[in-house]
């Protein structure tokens, strides 16, 4: 029965590595906890409760920055830590995340597969990166497989 909890590693999280916006792989990581995890859990039900009240608001701006506030915060729950100078408050990590959207994408995606918090190997920003690679060398082979055909 073990073999199906996913919660005590959700929360327990995973380094991930950073990536600049070019692509080029960062000094900079972020913990990331799992969308199983009780922080996220937590976060996630406050934000449906806050659904009703967001959807009063009139002002379709003013709406769309309050839901965009909401998400943010979302995903500020699966982040557990980070290698910044900063201390990894909720409200240093909503703001990071609002400015550099790719890593807000990115942590979220990433949360979502559980897989990535059962690997045998570890979580290490070398192994994030050989992943990486080799998800983009599958695709490389499949666009080169559909090409030929």
């Amino acid at each position: 029965m073990k073999e199906f909890y996913t919660r005590q590693k959700a929360n327990e999280g995973v380094k991930l590595p950073l990536f600049h916006p070019d692509g080029t792989m960062s000094e900079h990581w972020f913990m990331v906890r799992g969308i199983d995890s009780d922080h996220f859990r937590r976060a996630e039900s406050l934000a449906k409760r806050k659904a009703v009240e967001l959807a009063q608001i009139e002002d379709p701006n003013e709406r769309a920055e309050k839901v965009r506030d909401t998400e943010l915060t979302c995903i500020a729950a699966l982040v557990a830590g980070w290698s910044f100078e900063e201390e990894c408050t909720t409200d240093n990590v909503v703001n990071f995340l609002r400015e550099a959207p790719q890593i807000a994408d990115m942590v979220n995606r990433y949360a979502a597969r559980r897989a990535e918090f059962f690997s045998k190997k570890s979580g290490s920003s070398a192994t994030g990166q050989k992943r990486k690679s080799s998800s983009r060398s599958r695709q490389k082979a499949q666009k080169s497989n559909s090409e030929t055909t």
